[in-house]
């Protein structure tokens, strides 16, 4: 008698997608932002990825495998006497180490092929041919903005709300291929490998959807001498800027009601460094002033309130600095509203990043073998602790 045997289904092969989090969740009020899923960039499998792309993801995998290889092999100390930098890992929780890793395989590539061509070392020697020089190159490229905007806008020792505006800006323009030369000059940036397109268009697009601008950095920017014309945004952001600016000045002056016009864009002009290049043109173009201010309003204290006074007025040199707060500080008197503002919105971190290293500091100062100290005496310990490092940083400090 044979026994019956019923067929049994092959497991169905999984698919790994490349996609961002889904807007399932959404805030208090119910409002939704773009969904990442309706561009294609967004939800494509590893299969259905083009040849050109996944040879970007080879040359980052090879990468990985070629600094464990290089570390556990105590060849690092070969590559520095050739010349060369040290392999760098990458760690999941850090994710600028990526770009590290990355620079310092292409800065190191050559003495790595010379390395790994002795005999010794001909195992290994494919790993290395499996990366891909132009694509290399372009993750590095692409990586390095990311790198430079973090480290930005993680200063401690200064405002940075406004900074949102500049990184946002800097990333937009270089995810759509522009960059800048050294005269300031917005240049085309020429891909090398084809798949580079792909990350582009991937990251532009995580990029908006996981990043909008907040009224409070919209108005941190208008509030910053070097960026108050706003003029690498639109006038729909303008408008949001500005209202919201004369919103807190009915708040502090116990007034009720504010509007503001939208607003016309003024002509760019060119800058060089990351923060130079969104600033705004210099005063005497005139260009945006008349156009920044509002029109439209219903009493003459909006007429000519302080924010169109200080949209109007012309910046001294001695002002264009990174730090708003001398600024603000000097026309105290002339702009008493704004200059309030002005000091609670540059209280405010763009990032968290600063609270997160005194976290870390306090943690230290804080072990098992000093669990008994005073609230006050951890306070002053951290407070030395940050004096000591702007004395490191800027030795004149209080001179």
């Amino acid at each position: 008698m044979q026994a019956a045997t019923t067929p049994t289904r092959q497991p169905k092969k999984p698919k790994f997608i490349i996609e961002s989090s889904s807007d399932e969740s959404l805030s208090e009020d119910d409002v939704k932002t773009p969904s990442p899923l309706k561009y294609i960039e967004s939800n494509t499998s590893l299969s259905e990825l083009t040849s050109k792309a996944c040879e970007l993801l080879d040359v980052i995998t090879t990468s990985k495998q070629l600094v464990k290889y290089v570390k556990l092999c105590g060849l690092n100390k070969s590559i520095q006497d050739a010349g060369g930098v040290v392999l760098k890992q990458a760690t999941v929780v850090r994710w600028l180490s990526l770009s590290n890793l990355l620079e310092s395989v292409d800065l190191s590539y050559e003495h790595v092929r010379s390395i790994l061509s002795k005999p010794s070392n001909t195992k290994q020697s494919f790993k290395l041919n499996k990366i891909n020089i132009d694509g290399l190159k372009d993750l590095v490229r692409l990586l390095t903005v990311f790198k430079d905007v973090s480290i930005l806008v993680q200063t401690g020792a200064r405002p940075s709300l406004h900074m949102a505006y500049i990184a946002l800006n800097k990333l937009e323009h270089h995810l759509n291929g522009n960059d800048v030369d050294v005269n300031g000059d917005f240049i085309p940036i020429d891909d090398r490998h084809e798949g580079t397109v792909f990350f582009r268009k991937r990251l532009l697009q995580l990029l908006r959807t996981m990043f909008t601008f907040d009224e409070k950095h919209l108005a941190a920017a208008v509030l910053h001498p070097l960026y108050r014309k706003l003029t690498f945004s639109t006038t729909y952001l303008k408008g949001i800027a500005h209202s919201y600016i004369r919103e807190q000045i009915d708040e502090i002056l116990g007034l009720d009601t504010a509007q503001n016009a939208p607003l016309a864009e003024p002509t760019k002009k060119k800058h060089k460094s990351m923060e130079d290049q969104f600033a705004d043109p210099d005063d005497h173009s005139n260009n945006g002033i008349d156009t920044l201010s509002t029109t439209t309003t219903t009493t003459a204290v909006f007429r000519n309130d302080e924010l169109d006074k200080y949209l109007k007025m012309n910046i001294e040199e001695i002002h264009k600095i990174p730090n708003p707060l001398p600024f603000w500080k000097h026309y105290q008197q002339k702009f008493p509203c704004l200059s309030l503002l002005a000091r609670r919105l540059f209280s405010i971190p763009v990032t968290s990043a600063a609270v997160e290293r005194s976290f870390s500091a306090a943690g230290l100062a804080v072990t098992e073998r000093r669990s008994s100290l005073d609230p006050q005496t951890l306070n002053d310990i951290l407070f030395v602790r940050s004096i000591q490092n702007i004395l490191e940083q800027k030795p004149n400090f209080f001179s």
